[in-house]
């Protein structure tokens, strides 16, 4: 690294600072050879630019705003402006507000020793040689608009319209920036990106200027290296400010070995961490580890608000608070602008759960100072368990859980922390259960269930006989939804079982009245959950078999066969059997045992799975089921070739999709019954 080893020659500008300040600062200075001198007046200060561009400029904190504009709208005519260094005063209570406006040194101690030790510090640190660019991208208009707006304020760029040549040339060259289109003939942003990072060192920051908004190639550059996305159009000052601001930023942290992490605490670089996350991952123990993505809401926002300056400051602020909460096996690292990544390890899943939601409250509950006025944050947070097999030695599935997890916490109104924490082998995939836990939001904001209609394969008796399928449609994909054993556990968690239930409840209510309206005699079994059920809702069935009695002949409840016998649920299950309908069980765990544990309970007709029926004495068993006046349906057929041992075995009903698919109504004829 290049830096100003003849201090002697350093030039100082003071601007509104106290005049007995100035002067003794300048007395201080003078002894070192530095040369200072002293402006109570802008206009006085404009004036001595033509001639004198100071290394220095320092000012008051209130200051700041209008001084750091000033220094970007000079930089236009005159590149050497570029490198002047802002130096701001303040307190602490002034410091990130100082930041956030544009102050590259903030200083608090006001004793002439210590500012004296600190500026001679940070000249030492100085890298004067100009910012290197080097631009991809296929558009010769972008091309020449970049290279201009940089060029004008004293960088050097080498802009290229195809990637090998701007490849060959970065291995010579070792330019600080590369900024390149997503999207290029060839090879793309996403290949030039890998090749550099791979190729060169000390690695180049990788910027992408491009119009993409979609989140999931954002998060695919991010993954393979890119330090930040431009959107496209971009005006002069914002890219001059980003790209200056990455390229001082990287040149801080050559002064490491490659491959030595850059650490404040537990904070880490993007590929430092993600190397941890590998190594992690694969790692023997069983202590939780849990990926947290944390993006702060209404990040777009902000950065607009703040520009880039004051974006780098508030995610310093937010890294004090993420820091704060840490373990000392935890790490973290700025995943992309406004968004860290977090790799928290505990022994307890309780204790991960405390992380999160203490992540949470040290965001939310205190505001940042951010000039006029504090600035209150929400924050998203989405989280994940390792993968439960070790294909996935990238840990590549690792992270897109979490950055699934955080796109849904930021859907569902952000401020919020989603995700699985479950071991359980028999559990739904993470994603899963987050894109069920997005459709049950959606519907309680208006989103809509599917209901199907299964014919069941009548063996005996004279009437045709539905299942009723609810389905929870997921507005991104209509034509896909999620089955009522997929999404019962998170409505009931969440409290939405029994509107669910309702809703479903009502649609068969009407389809059966509607057949017959249309002169058709139809069963139908509906499935109701015990746990959603209240006296409020028996009222309502109730309500409706009152207004609609020809119902009672045509419908069957069909209730879990644990729950029907949990004496807990007596009296409900007494409420719904005097309203006069019929009853059907079903179970999770079936056994033909159930045959002789239900045989006092008010069921007229039970569902089994056909392997159940593996078990001893089949047909004596179905027979004395028989013999009580009930009826057997046996469900997951998957052939036709079974039909005849069934009807032999002496059962009613059949369901199977390989006898029958699902229709939307009844008779199969219309549109689907939308509920809700």
């Amino acid at each position: 690294m290049t830096t100003h080893a003849a201090t002697a020659s350093v030039r100082v500008h003071s601007l509104n600072l106290p005049a007995p300040a100035a002067a003794a600062l300048g007395s201080a200075m003078g002894a070192l050879g530095w040369r200072m001198q002293a402006f109570e007046q802008v206009d006085d200060w404009l004036a001595s630019l033509k001639d004198d561009v100071p290394d220095l400029l320092l000012t008051r904190a209130a200051a700041v705003p209008a001084v750091a504009q000033a220094l970007d709208s000079l930089s236009l005519q005159d590149p050497r402006m570029a490198s002047v260094q802002l130096v701001a005063f303040a307190s602490r209570d002034q410091r990130l507000p100082a930041e956030l406006a544009g102050a590259d040194l903030v200083i608090e101690d006001t004793r002439i020793d210590a500012v004296l030790a600190r500026l001679r510090e940070w000249v030492a640190g100085l890298d004067r040689s100009p910012f290197r660019v080097l631009l991809i991208d296929d558009d010769a208009e972008a091309r020449l608009y970049a290279s201009t707006v940089l060029g004008r304020v004293g960088m050097q760029v080498e802009a290229f319209d195809e990637a090998d040549a701007a490849l060959a040339r970065a291995r010579d060259w070792r330019p600080d920036l590369v900024l390149l289109d997503l999207y290029m003939p060839g090879l793309d942003g996403l290949a030039v990106t890998r090749r550099l990072r791979a190729e060169l060192q000390p690695q180049p920051q990788v910027v992408v200027l491009s119009g993409e908004e979609r989140q999931q190639a954002r998060f695919n550059a991010l993954r393979v290296g890119v330090d930040d996305f431009l959107t496209k159009p971009i005006r002069p000052r914002v890219l001059i400010a980003a790209v200056r601001s990455r390229i001082k930023r990287a040149r801080m942290f050559q002064g490491h070995a490659p491959n030595e992490p850059v650490v404040s605490g537990t904070r880490l670089r993007r590929g430092d961490f993600l190397q941890r996350l590998r190594q992690r991952q694969s790692a023997a123990g069983g202590e939780w580890r849990v990926l947290a993505a944390l993006r702060v809401d209404g990040a777009a926002a902000l950065r607009e608000k703040l520009g880039l300056g004051g974006t780098d400051a508030l995610e310093r602020a937010l890294a004090e608070r993420i820091e704060a909460v840490l373990g000392s096996g935890d790490c973290y690292a700025l995943w992309e602008e406004l968004g860290f990544g977090v790799l928290i390890e505990r022994a307890e899943v309780e204790a991960v759960r405390s992380a999160l939601s203490d992540l949470l409250e040290g965001v939310r509950s205190q505001a940042f100072d951010v000039g006029a006025q504090p600035l209150q944050l929400g924050l998203s947070i989405g989280y994940a368990l390792p993968p439960r097999t070790q294909a996935d030695p990238e840990g590549e599935r690792w992270i897109t859980s979490a950055f699934a997890a955080v796109s849904v916490a930021a859907q569902l109104g952000g401020n919020r922390a989603e995700g699985v924490l479950s071991r359980d082998p028999d559990a739904l995939p993470p994603e899963r259960v987050l894109v069920i836990r997005h459709a049950l939001a959606e519907l309680a904001r208006g989103g809509s269930l599917r209901l199907e209609f299964q014919p069941l394969l009548r063996l005996r008796g004279e009437r045709s006989a539905y299942a009723l399928i609810t389905k929870l449609r997921d507005l991104r994909a209509p034509l896909q939804g999620y089955t009522r054993a997929e999404f019962l556990g998170l409505a009931r968690e969440q409290g939405q079982l029994s509107t669910i239930d309702r809703m479903a409840l009502f649609n068969a209510f009407e389809a059966v009245t509607e057949q017959r309206q249309r002169g058709r005699r139809s069963s139908l079994m509906v499935p109701l959950d015990l746990a959603s059920v209240d006296a409020r809702q028996i009222a309502w069935i109730e309500a409706e078999l009152k207004r609609r009695p020809a119902l009672l002949e045509d419908l069957w409840l069909e209730l879990d066969a644990d729950a029907l016998q949990d004496p807990a649920h007596a009296e409900l299950v007494a409420r719904l059997v005097a309203t006069g309908l019929a009853l059907a069980a079903s179970s999770r765990s079936p056994s033909l045992d159930l045959l002789e544990q239900l045989s006092a309970a008010p069921v007229q007709l039970l569902r089994l799975p056909q392997s159940t029926l593996q078990g001893p004495e089949p047909a004596a068993r179905i027979a004395a089921w028989h013999a009580l006046g009930r009826e057997l349906l046996i469900d997951r057929v998957e052939s036709m070739a079974a039909v005849s041992g069934l009807w032999n075995l002496g059962v009613d009903y059949l369901q199977g999709d390989a006898l029958a698919a699902a229709s939307p109504r009844l008779d199969f004829e219309g549109e689907a019954p939308e509920a809700g």
